[in-house]
């Protein structure tokens, strides 16, 4: 769950800032993932862990809400669902610190009593808000059972193993994501590049670096490219806006659209959501983003 406040400013330290305003939106990276993907057309069933709290009871109400499956949502008792605290400015940028609660308990065995899932699915879509060697043993399930995976790695993990990059289809950091990963200081399009090579020297073929207002970097054949961003939109929230990308990718990609003509698709529904408060409720239907791309 999203605890939010709009400021004219972000503290720096030591500061307080005070503030008329305070909200709670449904959240978490794989919760605004699923519900992107739901919403833009796709199939989702969701595995995670949650609590036995009120906040868990309402995460799992929106995600039913939208459609997805939640059947394999795992209730912990005498816990709490993840919380993030998220302070916005008046440019829309946005600072968050962030609680996992019961999802940091997902464990190994939680994902081998749910095999089925990857047997009868298309598409791992998937995230570093839960432990990294969960991770990357869902990788390696997804991987035995001929799923397209896409890793969004954020927050950025310590490491990666080496066995997984070659079983990733597409792996989609931000820039601060990136620089961690690579360890490439981005700040122009070569040095965007410059991560993107490394990112494929380790093994990812097929790296997408989102870039805020710059857009995304891909390597397009033998070219890098710029997908460029959304122009003269009022930019209010950009909480949620890589999560909207990478579900929307994965749901673009599910339809048999090519991985650029979806990468062009889940660039306008990502700068769609930042004209919107929130995370979920900041998400675009494909009615919507069909008459914005018309």
């Amino acid at each position: 769950m999203d605890l939010v406040m709009s400021m004219d400013h972000l503290p720096v330290l030591g500061e307080t800032v005070v503030t008329d305003n305070f909200e709670t939106y449904p959240g978490g990276k794989g919760g605004n993932q699923a519900v992107t993907a739901s919403k833009l057309g796709g199939d989702v069933k969701f595995l995670g862990k949650l609590g036995d709290d009120n906040y868990s009871d309402q995460l799992i109400t929106e995600l039913e809400n939208q459609n997805i499956d939640t059947d394999h949502i795992i209730r912990k008792k005498d816990s709490n669902a993840g919380i993030a605290m998220i302070r916005v400015d008046k440019n829309g940028e946005n600072s968050i610190s962030f609680t996992p609660g019961a999802n940091k308990d997902l464990s190994v065995s939680d994902l081998k009593e749910n095999e089925e899932l990857f047997s009868e699915s298309e598409i791992l879509l998937i995230t570093m808000e839960i432990g990294e060697n969960i991770v990357y043993e869902a990788v390696r399930i997804a991987a035995k059972n001929n799923m397209f995976v896409i890793l969004d790695p954020a927050p950025a993990p310590n490491s990666i193993a080496d066995d997984i990059p070659e079983m990733v289809d597409i792996v989609t950091p931000n820039e601060s994501e990136a620089e961690i990963i690579t360890g490439v200081k981005i700040k122009n399009k070569k040095t965007a590049i410059k991560a993107v090579k490394k990112l494929i020297d380790m093994g990812f073929s097929s790296p997408i670096i989102t870039w805020g207002e710059n857009g995304c970097l891909i390597k397009n054949n033998d070219d890098f490219e710029i997908i460029a961003p959304l122009k003269n939109i009022n930019v209010i929230d950009s909480t949620a806006a890589g999560d909207v990308f990478s579900g929307a990718l994965a749901a673009f990609i599910s339809k048999g659209k090519s991985i650029k003509d979806s990468i062009i698709l889940a660039n306008k529904a990502a700068g769609l959501s930042t004209t919107v408060n929130g995370a979920q409720t900041s998400i675009p239907s494909l009615d919507k983003l069909k008459r914005f791309v018309d």
